[in-house]
Protein backbone atom coordinates (compact mmCIF):
# COMPACT_ATOMS: atom_id res chain seq x y z
CA UNK A 1 0.00 0.00 0.00
CA UNK A 2 1.28 3.21 -1.24
CA UNK A 3 0.41 6.31 1.39
CA UNK A 4 0.95 9.35 -1.22
CA UNK A 5 1.23 12.39 0.71
CA UNK A 6 1.04 15.61 -0.93
CA UNK A 7 1.93 19.12 0.85
CA UNK A 8 3.46 21.76 -1.45
CA UNK A 9 3.62 19.77 -4.92
CA UNK A 10 0.52 19.22 -6.28
CA UNK A 11 0.96 18.32 -9.59
CA UNK A 12 1.47 14.99 -11.28
CA UNK A 13 3.48 15.91 -13.78
CA UNK A 14 7.25 15.68 -12.76
CA UNK A 15 6.62 14.82 -9.25
CA UNK A 16 9.18 12.05 -8.01
CA UNK A 17 6.42 10.69 -5.10
CA UNK A 18 3.70 10.19 -7.64
CA UNK A 19 5.72 8.70 -10.00
CA UNK A 20 7.17 6.31 -7.82
CA UNK A 21 3.88 5.64 -5.85
CA UNK A 22 2.14 4.74 -9.33
CA UNK A 23 4.86 2.99 -10.96
CA UNK A 24 5.27 0.13 -8.20
CA UNK A 25 1.68 -1.34 -9.00
CA UNK A 26 0.44 -1.21 -5.58
CA UNK A 27 -2.91 0.63 -4.56
CA UNK A 28 -2.09 4.45 -3.82
CA UNK A 29 -3.83 6.70 -1.38
CA UNK A 30 -3.49 10.35 -2.27
CA UNK A 31 -3.90 12.54 0.44
CA UNK A 32 -3.43 15.71 1.75
CA UNK A 33 -3.50 16.78 5.47
CA UNK A 34 -5.49 20.07 6.45
CA UNK A 35 -3.10 20.74 9.51
CA UNK A 36 -5.67 23.60 11.85
CA UNK A 37 -2.14 24.54 12.66
CA UNK A 38 -1.55 26.50 9.70
CA UNK A 39 -4.65 27.99 9.30
CA UNK A 40 -4.45 29.26 12.73
CA UNK A 41 -1.07 31.32 12.12
CA UNK A 42 -1.36 34.95 11.94
CA UNK A 43 1.14 34.85 8.85
CA UNK A 44 -1.96 33.91 6.32
CA UNK A 45 -3.65 35.95 3.40
CA UNK A 46 -6.95 34.65 1.76
CA UNK A 47 -5.30 35.05 -1.75
CA UNK A 48 -2.40 32.38 -0.90
CA UNK A 49 -5.14 30.25 1.17
CA UNK A 50 -7.07 30.81 -2.11
CA UNK A 51 -4.79 29.45 -4.27
CA UNK A 52 -3.99 26.51 -1.98
CA UNK A 53 -7.35 25.13 -2.35
CA UNK A 54 -8.31 25.83 -5.69
CA UNK A 55 -4.98 23.79 -6.23
CA UNK A 56 -6.11 20.72 -3.97
CA UNK A 57 -9.44 20.73 -5.90
CA UNK A 58 -7.92 20.96 -9.62
CA UNK A 59 -5.54 17.78 -8.11
CA UNK A 60 -8.53 15.81 -7.23
CA UNK A 61 -9.90 16.53 -10.35
CA UNK A 62 -6.87 15.30 -12.66
CA UNK A 63 -6.70 12.54 -9.94
CA UNK A 64 -10.43 11.36 -11.05
CA UNK A 65 -9.30 11.21 -14.34
CA UNK A 66 -6.89 9.14 -13.54
CA UNK A 67 -9.44 6.57 -11.71
CA UNK A 68 -7.99 8.37 -8.32
CA UNK A 69 -9.06 10.92 -6.03
CA UNK A 70 -7.12 13.26 -3.60
CA UNK A 71 -8.56 12.40 0.14
CA UNK A 72 -8.23 15.28 2.61
CA UNK A 73 -7.51 14.78 6.26
CA UNK A 74 -7.91 17.09 8.46
CA UNK A 75 -5.82 17.41 11.99
CA UNK A 76 -2.82 17.34 13.66
CA UNK A 77 0.07 16.17 10.84
CA UNK A 78 1.47 13.66 12.89
CA UNK A 79 -1.32 12.43 14.56
CA UNK A 80 -3.03 11.63 11.09
CA UNK A 81 0.05 9.99 9.60
CA UNK A 82 0.08 7.70 12.82
CA UNK A 83 -3.76 6.75 12.38
CA UNK A 84 -3.79 5.87 8.97
CA UNK A 85 -0.44 3.71 9.23
CA UNK A 86 -2.68 1.83 12.15
CA UNK A 87 -5.69 1.49 9.97
CA UNK A 88 -3.92 0.20 6.87
CA UNK A 89 -1.33 -2.24 8.38
CA UNK A 90 -4.40 -3.70 9.53
CA UNK A 91 -4.95 -4.65 5.67
CA UNK A 92 -1.60 -4.64 4.39
CA UNK A 93 1.54 -5.69 6.13
CA UNK A 94 3.52 -3.89 3.33
CA UNK A 95 3.33 -0.27 3.79
CA UNK A 96 5.42 2.57 2.38
CA UNK A 97 4.59 6.54 2.72
CA UNK A 98 5.85 9.04 0.13
CA UNK A 99 6.48 12.40 0.86
CA UNK A 100 8.38 15.13 -0.93
CA UNK A 101 10.79 17.21 0.77
CA UNK A 102 9.14 20.93 1.83
CA UNK A 103 11.63 23.87 3.17
CA UNK A 104 9.53 26.15 5.21
CA UNK A 105 8.47 26.80 9.10
CA UNK A 106 10.15 24.90 12.15
CA UNK A 107 6.99 23.58 12.39
CA UNK A 108 7.21 21.18 9.33
CA UNK A 109 10.84 20.49 10.12
CA UNK A 110 10.06 19.27 13.58
CA UNK A 111 6.56 17.51 12.09
CA UNK A 112 9.13 15.54 9.71
CA UNK A 113 11.55 14.76 11.71
CA UNK A 114 8.22 12.81 14.42
CA UNK A 115 7.20 11.34 11.07
CA UNK A 116 10.51 9.85 10.29
CA UNK A 117 10.73 8.78 13.72
CA UNK A 118 7.64 6.82 13.63
CA UNK A 119 8.02 5.43 10.66
CA UNK A 120 11.59 3.71 11.67
CA UNK A 121 9.66 2.53 14.92
CA UNK A 122 6.90 0.76 13.06
CA UNK A 123 9.46 -0.30 10.11
CA UNK A 124 7.25 1.74 7.74
CA UNK A 125 9.29 2.12 4.26
CA UNK A 126 9.85 5.63 3.63
CA UNK A 127 10.36 7.20 0.46
CA UNK A 128 11.36 11.10 0.34
CA UNK A 129 11.26 12.66 -3.04
CA UNK A 130 12.64 16.13 -4.55
CA UNK A 131 9.74 18.49 -4.69
CA UNK A 132 12.34 21.97 -6.13
CA UNK A 133 16.21 20.92 -6.56
CA UNK A 134 18.01 19.95 -2.77
CA UNK A 135 21.59 19.31 -3.07
CA UNK A 136 22.57 16.06 -0.76
CA UNK A 137 23.97 15.21 1.65
CA UNK A 138 24.88 18.76 2.29
CA UNK A 139 25.58 21.97 -0.08
CA UNK A 140 28.97 22.46 -2.54
CA UNK A 141 28.53 25.80 -3.76
CA UNK A 142 31.46 24.84 -5.96
CA UNK A 143 29.55 22.57 -8.00
CA UNK A 144 25.52 23.60 -7.01
CA UNK A 145 25.38 25.46 -10.75
CA UNK A 146 26.39 22.73 -12.44
CA UNK A 147 24.65 20.26 -10.41
CA UNK A 148 21.69 22.40 -10.51
CA UNK A 149 21.55 22.22 -14.02
CA UNK A 150 22.19 19.04 -14.54
CA UNK A 151 18.83 18.92 -12.82
CA UNK A 152 17.18 21.38 -15.14
CA UNK A 153 17.73 19.13 -18.10
CA UNK A 154 17.09 15.62 -16.48
CA UNK A 155 14.34 13.92 -17.65
CA UNK A 156 10.76 15.13 -16.14
CA UNK A 157 8.88 12.48 -14.90
CA UNK A 158 5.45 11.55 -16.45
CA UNK A 159 1.83 12.08 -14.82
CA UNK A 160 0.53 8.22 -14.72
CA UNK A 161 -1.76 6.99 -16.79
CA UNK A 162 -3.92 5.27 -13.95
CA UNK A 163 -3.44 4.98 -10.43
CA UNK A 164 -5.07 2.63 -8.71
CA UNK A 165 -6.42 3.88 -6.01
CA UNK A 166 -7.79 2.19 -2.23
CA UNK A 167 -11.26 3.36 -1.26
CA UNK A 168 -11.95 5.03 1.93
CA UNK A 169 -14.92 6.54 3.80
CA UNK A 170 -15.63 8.50 7.18
CA UNK A 171 -18.09 5.17 7.78
CA UNK A 172 -15.24 2.34 7.16
CA UNK A 173 -12.02 4.20 8.32
CA UNK A 174 -12.89 6.43 11.56
CA UNK A 175 -10.52 8.78 9.85
CA UNK A 176 -10.90 12.51 10.16
CA UNK A 177 -11.92 12.66 5.74
CA UNK A 178 -13.35 15.71 4.48
CA UNK A 179 -14.63 16.47 1.58
CA UNK A 180 -14.59 19.72 -0.66
CA UNK A 181 -17.59 21.50 0.20
CA UNK A 182 -16.99 20.48 3.92
CA UNK A 183 -13.31 22.11 3.76
CA UNK A 184 -14.60 25.73 2.02
CA UNK A 185 -17.47 25.93 4.24
CA UNK A 186 -15.33 25.71 7.18
CA UNK A 187 -12.63 28.15 5.97
CA UNK A 188 -14.79 30.16 3.44
CA UNK A 189 -13.29 33.35 4.50
CA UNK A 190 -10.60 32.05 2.45
CA UNK A 191 -12.91 30.68 -0.45
CA UNK A 192 -15.19 34.00 -0.53
CA UNK A 193 -12.79 36.66 -2.42
CA UNK A 194 -14.35 39.06 -4.05
CA UNK A 195 -11.02 39.24 -6.30
CA UNK A 196 -8.89 36.45 -7.16
CA UNK A 197 -5.78 37.42 -9.91
CA UNK A 198 -4.23 34.15 -9.31
CA UNK A 199 -5.95 30.49 -10.23
CA UNK A 200 -4.41 28.30 -8.71
CA UNK A 201 -3.56 24.13 -9.63
CA UNK A 202 -1.70 22.42 -11.86
CA UNK A 203 -3.64 23.08 -15.15
CA UNK A 204 -3.54 26.92 -14.91
CA UNK A 205 0.21 26.21 -14.11
CA UNK A 206 0.60 24.90 -17.66
CA UNK A 207 -1.82 27.63 -19.33
CA UNK A 208 0.57 30.39 -17.60
CA UNK A 209 3.45 28.79 -18.95
CA UNK A 210 2.29 28.55 -22.33
CA UNK A 211 1.13 31.70 -22.16
CA UNK A 212 4.87 33.55 -21.24
CA UNK A 213 6.31 30.99 -23.52
CA UNK A 214 4.32 31.89 -26.65
CA UNK A 215 4.19 35.69 -26.26
CA UNK A 216 4.35 37.59 -22.73
CA UNK A 217 8.28 36.66 -22.40
CA UNK A 218 9.08 39.18 -24.72
CA UNK A 219 11.39 41.79 -23.43
CA UNK A 220 11.23 40.66 -20.01
CA UNK A 221 14.95 41.43 -19.21
CA UNK A 222 13.40 44.83 -19.00
CA UNK A 223 9.98 44.54 -18.17
CA UNK A 224 10.22 42.97 -15.02
CA UNK A 225 11.25 46.01 -13.68
CA UNK A 226 8.40 47.74 -14.47
CA UNK A 227 5.70 47.29 -12.29
CA UNK A 228 2.37 48.49 -14.55
CA UNK A 229 3.95 46.03 -17.56
CA UNK A 230 4.69 43.65 -14.54
CA UNK A 231 1.46 43.61 -13.04
CA UNK A 232 -0.49 43.06 -16.61
CA UNK A 233 1.58 40.18 -17.45
CA UNK A 234 5.06 40.91 -18.60
CA UNK A 235 6.31 38.75 -16.02
CA UNK A 236 5.58 35.05 -15.77
CA UNK A 237 2.90 35.20 -12.92
CA UNK A 238 4.14 31.72 -12.32
CA UNK A 239 5.46 32.19 -8.33
CA UNK A 240 2.73 30.85 -6.87
CA UNK A 241 2.72 27.86 -8.63
CA UNK A 242 6.26 27.44 -7.76
CA UNK A 243 5.23 28.35 -4.12
CA UNK A 244 2.68 25.66 -4.04
CA UNK A 245 4.60 23.22 -6.47
CA UNK A 246 1.96 22.66 -8.97
CA UNK A 247 4.43 22.97 -11.73
CA UNK A 248 8.48 22.00 -11.24
CA UNK A 249 11.35 24.70 -12.26
CA UNK A 250 12.54 21.88 -14.54
CA UNK A 251 8.98 21.94 -16.59
CA UNK A 252 9.37 25.54 -17.10
CA UNK A 253 13.15 25.65 -18.17
CA UNK A 254 12.64 22.80 -20.60
CA UNK A 255 9.41 24.79 -21.76
CA UNK A 256 11.64 28.35 -21.99
CA UNK A 257 14.13 26.70 -24.06
CA UNK A 258 12.29 24.67 -26.47
CA UNK A 259 10.72 27.94 -27.31
CA UNK A 260 13.85 29.51 -27.84
CA UNK A 261 15.14 26.58 -30.10
CA UNK A 262 11.91 27.22 -31.92
CA UNK A 263 12.73 30.58 -32.83
CA UNK A 264 16.12 30.01 -33.56
CA UNK A 265 15.28 27.29 -35.88
CA UNK A 266 12.67 29.55 -37.64
CA UNK A 267 15.58 31.89 -37.84
CA UNK A 268 13.00 34.26 -36.35
CA UNK A 269 14.61 38.31 -36.42
CA UNK A 270 14.33 38.60 -32.91
CA UNK A 271 15.88 35.31 -31.85
CA UNK A 272 19.18 37.35 -30.26
CA UNK A 273 16.60 39.23 -28.50
CA UNK A 274 14.45 36.15 -27.10
CA UNK A 275 17.69 34.47 -26.28
CA UNK A 276 18.56 37.55 -23.60
CA UNK A 277 14.43 37.33 -22.58
CA UNK A 278 15.05 33.50 -21.58
CA UNK A 279 17.84 33.79 -20.21
CA UNK A 280 16.86 36.29 -18.33
CA UNK A 281 14.08 34.29 -17.00
CA UNK A 282 16.01 31.27 -16.15
CA UNK A 283 18.28 32.83 -14.27
CA UNK A 284 15.28 33.44 -12.00
CA UNK A 285 14.31 29.71 -11.54
CA UNK A 286 18.04 29.31 -10.55
CA UNK A 287 17.95 31.92 -7.71
CA UNK A 288 14.38 30.19 -6.39
CA UNK A 289 16.04 27.34 -6.08
CA UNK A 290 19.13 28.28 -4.88
CA UNK A 291 17.06 30.18 -1.82
CA UNK A 292 15.21 26.99 -1.16
CA UNK A 293 18.91 25.36 -0.63
CA UNK A 294 20.03 27.66 1.50
CA UNK A 295 17.01 27.69 3.79
CA UNK A 296 16.56 23.69 4.06
CA UNK A 297 20.17 23.55 5.85
CA UNK A 298 20.04 26.83 7.42
CA UNK A 299 16.19 27.33 8.62
CA UNK A 300 17.13 29.82 11.50
CA UNK A 301 18.01 32.58 8.76
CA UNK A 302 13.74 33.01 8.63
CA UNK A 303 14.09 33.97 12.53
CA UNK A 304 17.63 35.50 13.48
CA UNK A 305 20.12 37.78 11.64
CA UNK A 306 22.45 35.90 8.97
CA UNK A 307 25.41 37.84 10.97
CA UNK A 308 25.03 38.40 14.97
CA UNK A 309 26.61 41.98 14.38
CA UNK A 310 23.22 43.36 13.51
CA UNK A 311 20.84 42.09 16.38
CA UNK A 312 20.90 45.39 17.95
CA UNK A 313 20.17 47.23 14.95
CA UNK A 314 17.44 44.52 13.44
CA UNK A 315 15.46 43.12 16.47
CA UNK A 316 11.93 41.02 16.36
CA UNK A 317 11.03 43.11 19.52
CA UNK A 318 7.59 44.77 19.37
CA UNK A 319 7.82 48.32 17.39
CA UNK A 320 6.86 50.98 19.89
CA UNK A 321 6.80 54.94 19.24
CA UNK A 322 7.90 56.77 15.71
CA UNK A 323 8.76 53.13 14.28
CA UNK A 324 5.47 51.78 14.90
CA UNK A 325 3.85 54.80 13.40
CA UNK A 326 6.46 54.35 10.36
CA UNK A 327 5.95 50.59 9.72
CA UNK A 328 1.85 51.34 9.74
CA UNK A 329 2.11 53.63 7.26
CA UNK A 330 4.41 52.07 5.20
CA UNK A 331 1.78 48.94 5.43
CA UNK A 332 -0.76 51.11 4.14
CA UNK A 333 0.61 52.93 1.37
CA UNK A 334 0.94 56.19 3.16
CA UNK A 335 3.85 57.34 3.08
CA UNK A 336 3.74 60.35 0.61
CA UNK A 337 6.38 58.61 -1.42
CA UNK A 338 3.91 57.55 -4.61
CA UNK A 339 5.50 54.30 -6.10
CA UNK A 340 5.90 52.94 -2.49
CA UNK A 341 2.78 53.59 -1.85
CA UNK A 342 1.40 52.04 -5.00
CA UNK A 343 3.37 49.02 -4.44
CA UNK A 344 2.06 48.53 -0.96
CA UNK A 345 -1.62 49.18 -2.19
CA UNK A 346 -0.79 46.58 -5.15
CA UNK A 347 0.32 43.96 -2.52
CA UNK A 348 -2.70 44.31 0.25
CA UNK A 349 -5.01 44.14 -2.63
CA UNK A 350 -3.51 41.30 -5.54
CA UNK A 351 -1.27 39.94 -2.83
CA UNK A 352 1.18 40.54 -5.16
CA UNK A 353 4.34 42.90 -6.34
CA UNK A 354 7.07 42.62 -8.82
CA UNK A 355 10.59 42.08 -8.10
CA UNK A 356 11.96 45.80 -7.91
CA UNK A 357 9.40 47.06 -6.35
CA UNK A 358 9.54 44.38 -3.27
CA UNK A 359 12.92 45.30 -3.06
CA UNK A 360 12.39 48.69 -3.38
CA UNK A 361 9.76 48.71 -0.05
CA UNK A 362 12.41 46.26 1.63
CA UNK A 363 14.98 49.11 1.12
CA UNK A 364 12.69 52.23 2.18
CA UNK A 365 11.77 50.20 5.48
CA UNK A 366 14.74 48.86 7.01
CA UNK A 367 17.50 51.41 6.08
CA UNK A 368 15.74 54.40 5.49
CA UNK A 369 13.22 54.05 8.18
CA UNK A 370 15.04 51.85 10.52
CA UNK A 371 12.31 49.23 10.98
CA UNK A 372 13.59 45.80 11.11
CA UNK A 373 13.27 43.54 8.78
CA UNK A 374 11.47 40.88 11.02
CA UNK A 375 8.19 42.89 10.48
CA UNK A 376 8.30 43.48 6.98
CA UNK A 377 9.07 40.46 6.14
CA UNK A 378 6.15 38.65 8.35
CA UNK A 379 3.59 41.50 7.03
CA UNK A 380 5.12 40.31 3.10
CA UNK A 381 4.16 36.90 4.52
CA UNK A 382 0.64 38.29 5.71
CA UNK A 383 0.01 39.43 2.15
CA UNK A 384 1.79 37.77 -0.67
CA UNK A 385 0.19 34.86 -3.03
CA UNK A 386 3.54 33.23 -3.80
CA UNK A 387 4.76 33.84 -0.19
CA UNK A 388 7.53 30.86 0.86
CA UNK A 389 9.96 32.02 3.17
CA UNK A 390 13.11 30.37 1.69
CA UNK A 391 12.79 33.40 -0.69
CA UNK A 392 10.83 36.12 1.24
CA UNK A 393 13.20 36.47 4.39
CA UNK A 394 16.31 36.32 2.67
CA UNK A 395 15.50 38.63 0.09
CA UNK A 396 14.00 40.92 3.15
CA UNK A 397 17.85 40.53 4.58
CA UNK A 398 19.93 41.00 1.53
CA UNK A 399 17.84 43.72 0.74
CA UNK A 400 18.61 44.95 4.13
CA UNK A 401 22.15 44.81 3.75
CA UNK A 402 22.84 42.03 5.89
CA UNK A 403 23.82 39.51 3.53
CA UNK A 404 27.32 39.44 1.24
CA UNK A 405 29.74 41.40 3.51
CA UNK A 406 32.01 41.68 1.12
CA UNK A 407 30.51 43.60 -1.17
CA UNK A 408 32.08 46.59 -1.51
CA UNK A 409 28.27 48.25 -1.60
CA UNK A 410 24.72 47.79 -0.99
CA UNK A 411 21.44 49.28 -2.59
CA UNK A 412 19.32 52.18 -0.89
CA UNK A 413 16.64 52.21 -3.91
CA UNK A 414 15.69 55.79 -4.26
CA UNK A 415 11.76 56.31 -4.71
CA UNK A 416 11.73 59.51 -6.55
CA UNK A 417 14.26 58.22 -9.00
CA UNK A 418 12.29 54.74 -9.24
CA UNK A 419 8.96 56.91 -10.15
CA UNK A 420 10.35 58.14 -12.88
CA UNK A 421 12.55 55.29 -14.32
CA UNK A 422 10.21 52.57 -13.60
CA UNK A 423 6.41 54.50 -14.01
CA UNK A 424 7.01 57.90 -15.94
CA UNK A 425 3.66 57.77 -17.71
CA UNK A 426 1.75 57.09 -14.34
CA UNK A 427 -0.07 54.14 -15.12
CA UNK A 428 0.71 52.03 -12.36
CA UNK A 429 0.05 54.93 -9.93
CA UNK A 430 -2.57 56.44 -10.94
CA UNK A 431 -4.39 52.53 -10.79
CA UNK A 432 -3.15 52.42 -7.31
CA UNK A 433 -2.85 55.94 -6.12
CA UNK A 434 -6.12 57.22 -7.05
CA UNK A 435 -5.92 60.50 -4.92
CA UNK A 436 -3.09 61.63 -7.47
CA UNK A 437 -4.74 61.00 -10.85
CA UNK A 438 -5.03 64.13 -12.87
CA UNK A 439 -1.51 65.30 -11.42
CA UNK A 440 1.17 65.26 -14.15
CA UNK A 441 4.93 63.85 -13.05
CA UNK A 442 6.37 67.38 -12.85
CA UNK A 443 3.19 67.98 -10.94
CA UNK A 444 3.68 65.19 -8.25
CA UNK A 445 7.31 65.50 -8.15
CA UNK A 446 6.90 69.16 -7.12
CA UNK A 447 4.72 67.83 -4.84
CA UNK A 448 1.43 70.03 -6.21
CA UNK A 449 -1.00 67.98 -4.29
CA UNK A 450 -0.66 68.81 -1.06
CA UNK A 451 -3.56 70.33 0.46
CA UNK A 452 -5.14 69.82 -2.50
CA UNK A 453 -5.97 66.39 -1.74
CA UNK A 454 -5.63 63.87 0.89
CA UNK A 455 -2.69 62.48 -0.30
CA UNK A 456 -0.10 62.89 2.28
CA UNK A 457 3.27 64.42 2.60
CA UNK A 458 6.42 62.32 3.06
CA UNK A 459 6.49 60.83 6.71
CA UNK A 460 10.60 60.84 6.03
CA UNK A 461 13.42 62.79 4.76
CA UNK A 462 14.91 59.87 2.39
CA UNK A 463 18.12 61.53 1.14
CA UNK A 464 18.67 62.22 5.19
CA UNK A 465 18.09 58.95 6.21
CA UNK A 466 19.95 56.97 3.77
CA UNK A 467 23.24 59.00 4.63
CA UNK A 468 22.40 58.06 8.12
CA UNK A 469 21.05 54.94 8.52
CA UNK A 470 23.31 53.60 5.32
CA UNK A 471 26.04 54.86 7.15
CA UNK A 472 25.13 52.34 10.18
CA UNK A 473 24.77 49.58 8.24
CA UNK A 474 27.44 50.24 6.13
CA UNK A 475 29.59 50.29 9.94
CA UNK A 476 27.92 47.05 10.62
CA UNK A 477 29.19 45.71 7.51
CA UNK A 478 32.81 46.19 8.30
CA UNK A 479 32.76 44.83 11.35
CA UNK A 480 31.08 41.62 10.15
CA UNK A 481 34.57 41.74 7.47
CA UNK A 482 36.59 42.37 10.18
CA UNK A 483 35.42 39.17 12.50
CA UNK A 484 35.42 36.77 9.59
CA UNK A 485 38.92 37.84 8.22
CA UNK A 486 40.12 37.27 12.02
CA UNK A 487 38.54 34.10 12.54
CA UNK A 488 38.80 32.60 9.09
CA UNK A 489 36.23 29.92 9.75
CA UNK A 490 33.32 28.73 7.61
CA UNK A 491 31.60 31.52 7.76
CA UNK A 492 34.50 33.60 6.30
CA UNK A 493 34.83 30.95 3.65
CA UNK A 494 31.18 30.94 2.44
CA UNK A 495 31.25 34.78 2.30
CA UNK A 496 34.51 34.79 0.11
CA UNK A 497 32.43 32.17 -1.65
CA UNK A 498 29.44 34.20 -2.17
CA UNK A 499 30.82 37.25 -3.14
CA UNK A 500 32.84 35.24 -5.89
CA UNK A 501 30.04 33.71 -6.94
CA UNK A 502 27.87 36.73 -7.33
CA UNK A 503 31.22 38.39 -9.06
CA UNK A 504 31.06 35.98 -11.48
CA UNK A 505 27.56 35.97 -12.36
CA UNK A 506 27.36 40.11 -12.63
CA UNK A 507 30.72 39.47 -15.05
CA UNK A 508 28.45 36.74 -16.85
CA UNK A 509 25.63 38.99 -17.18
CA UNK A 510 27.69 41.77 -18.79
CA UNK A 511 29.28 39.38 -21.47
CA UNK A 512 25.84 37.78 -22.28
CA UNK A 513 24.48 41.77 -22.11
CA UNK A 514 27.77 42.89 -24.26
CA UNK A 515 27.09 39.55 -26.82
CA UNK A 516 23.72 40.52 -27.50
CA UNK A 517 24.30 44.05 -28.27
CA UNK A 518 26.81 42.34 -30.73
CA UNK A 519 24.46 40.35 -32.18
CA UNK A 520 21.81 42.53 -32.90
CA UNK A 521 24.11 45.15 -34.12
CA UNK A 522 25.23 42.41 -37.02
CA UNK A 523 21.47 41.95 -38.26
CA UNK A 524 21.47 45.65 -39.78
Amino acid sequence: MQLLWFRRDLRLLDNECVAAAANCGDQVVPFFVVDPWFYQNTQLTPVRINFLFQSLLDLDRNLRVRGSQLYLLEGNSVDIIQRLVDYFSQKDNELRLLFNRDVQVRYGINRDRQIKQFCKDQNVDLFIGTNHYIQQPKINWETWLKDHKSYLKGAIAPAPKRIKTAQLSWESSDLPIVDFPTLFNKYKRFWNLRRIDFRGGETAAHETLRSFADRRFWGYHWRLSQPWLAQKGSTSHLSPHLTFGTISTRIIYQEMQRRLRQLEDEDHPRAVKADFSIKSYCDRLRWHDSFTQRLYYRPDIGEKNYYREYDDWYSSEPLEGEKAELFEAWKEGETGFPIIDASMRQLKTMGWMNFRTRAMCVTFLTINCGVSWHHGAEHFMDCLVDGDIAINHWQWQMQAGITNPFSNSFRIYNPSKNLVDRDPNLQFIRHWVPELRGYSLPEIEQKRYLDRSSYPDEIIDWKQTRKVNGKVISELRAIVRQRLKAEQGEEFEAAQKVKGVIERYMKFKQQEYERSRHQQLELF
